[in-house]
């Protein structure tokens, strides 16, 4: 035993790991937005960089033929005045630069300090990117007019990518320097947009578990009115249920007092009384009571089941009036003991729904049809198919109900003023809630002659 307490001791004491909380939807927002914003401006870099590669090429490109053209120009046609000399060097970036002057093609007779003693390309005209002394040219050729004089102008092809890397590093930069920036701004906004939806969630976790008024949703923002809305339709839906059920528990604690009340004070008598006779009815009276009490708890957990039910999870085709015959033979025995005759009239009639429910909605009809008619009479129940669907119909000979009272038949423990029958009043709750389940239409009316009411169920086709 010790044992066992020991274990329930270790079991009860092991604490919990606390819930998993959701993600931040701030976080969330802020990361899908920088992530897209970096998306979008790796892109246009992206895009940005290959427009200046092809644009900055263009352009250098031209100056090289400009080169080229200006040196066509100070040599003239006097090539052989020219001596083989270097070029200066004039500026820094002169050793990205290289020119050099031919004679027919092979004689070198001017080129410039960064240029080989080998022809930079082995064309005569156009351009050509070229590998020379280990370095990368862009390489312009022209020949003159005469074709005697062949230059060739060459940019490293180092120093166009260095431009090329410069732009993209002033692109990338900024979006190194802003995009922590922008989150930072980004965050803040979004704590600001948020302040409605937390305060709409302080509001409701400081409520009282009474407190199931309607939320403000004047004060919610657009995108907040749906969850207002919704929580506001929980909260009626609630509300009417805790209604609902206050009053059920209190209906039913008062119907349940009077048949214990019967029953205590007949074992009072059954205890008291000397004579066997007394002693007997007042049991049969307790067993009554019992039946009665025992009836009114079945009816009011059929209810409780079917409360919460929006609609049928298993519905099935089935015959009514197989359905029908069953309920009667199951309460025929009820019309025996009081004298009352059961008539049915069924042809098969196919429903889509809970047989095993519409049982219990047959059952409910045909024995508060024999509660209500006179010995003597007769309880006629038919099912048939019509144009509007398919009709199940009970008909007794009782008093009949008044028409103001018809409209209040089916509420809980109502009962008829002035009706002589027993029951707690739960027979048509329990008819009413099952119609509703299905989709039929239960109506009542009086018979074409004579006292007595007449029961009418339609189960419209769907």
């Amino acid at each position: 035993m010790s044992r066992e307490l020991d274990a329930g001791t270790r079991l009860s004491g092991t604490t919990r790991a606390p819930p998993r909380r959701g993600a931040s939807l701030s976080r969330r927002l802020l990361v899908l937005t920088l992530a897209a914003v970096a998306v979008v401006w790796i892109g246009s870099s992206i895009l940005a960089v290959a427009r200046v590669r092809h644009e900055t090429g263009e352009i250098l490109d031209a100056h090289l033929v400009q080169a080229a053209a200006m040196l066509h120009a100070r040599i003239g046609d006097d090539i052989d005045a020219e001596e083989l000399e270097h070029a200066p060097e004039l500026h820094r970036y002169a050793r990205r630069l290289a020119f050099q002057v031919w004679e027919d093609g092979r004689k070198l007779r001017v080129h410039s300090a960064s240029a080989p003693d080998v022809r930079l390309s082995p064309r005569d005209e156009g351009f050509t990117d070229v590998v020379s002394g280990g370095r990368g040219w862009r390489v312009f050729s022209s020949l003159d007019r005469r074709g005697k004089v062949l230059v060739q102008v060459a940019e490293e092809a180092r120093a166009r990518d260095g431009i090329v890397g410069s732009v993209g590093g002033a692109l990338l930069v900024p979006m190194l320097v802003g995009l922590p920036l922008l989150g930072a701004l980004i965050w803040l906004a979004l704590r600001s947009g948020m302040t409605p939806l937390v305060a709409l969630g302080r509001d409701v976790a400081r409520r009282d578990p009474d407190n199931l008024h309607a939320l403000d949703a004047a004060a919610a923002p657009q995108e907040v009115e749906p969850l207002v809305a919704g929580l506001n339709d929980l909260f009626g839906r609630l509300r009417k249920s805790i209604d609902h059920e206050r009053r059920f528990t209190a209906d039913a604690a008062h119907e349940l007092r009077t048949p214990l009340a019967a029953v205590r004070a007949q074992a009072e008598v059954a205890l008291g009384s000397g004579a066997e006779s007394e002693r007997a009815h007042a049991l049969r009276q307790v067993v009554a009571g019992c039946d009665r009490a025992a009836r009114l708890v079945d009816q009011m957990l059929v209810l409780a089941r079917l409360d919460p039910q929006c609609a049928l999870p298993g519905a099935v085709q089935f015959d009514l009036a197989s359905v029908a015959r069953d309920a009667v033979a199951d309460v025929a025995p009820v019309g025996i003991a009081r004298g009352v005759d059961v008539a049915l009239d069924a042809s098969p009639a196919p429903v889509l729904g809970d047989p095993a429910l519409v049982a219990i909605l047959v059952r409910n009809l045909v024995d508060n049809a024999l509660r209500h008619g006179p010995a003597g009479t007769a309880v006629d129940v038919g099912v048939r198919t019509t144009a509007g669907g398919v009709e199940l119909v009970v008909v007794d000979r009782g008093p009949g109900i008044p028409r103001a009272e018809r409209a209040r038949l089916g509420e809980r423990f109502h009962r008829v003023p002035g009706s002589i029958a027993g029951g707690s009043g739960l027979g048509l709750s329990i008819v009413r809630r099952i119609a509703e389940l299905h989709g039929a239409v239960l109506a009542f009316s009086d018979p074409p002659s004579g006292p007595g009411l007449v029961v009418n169920l339609r189960f419209v086709p769907r």
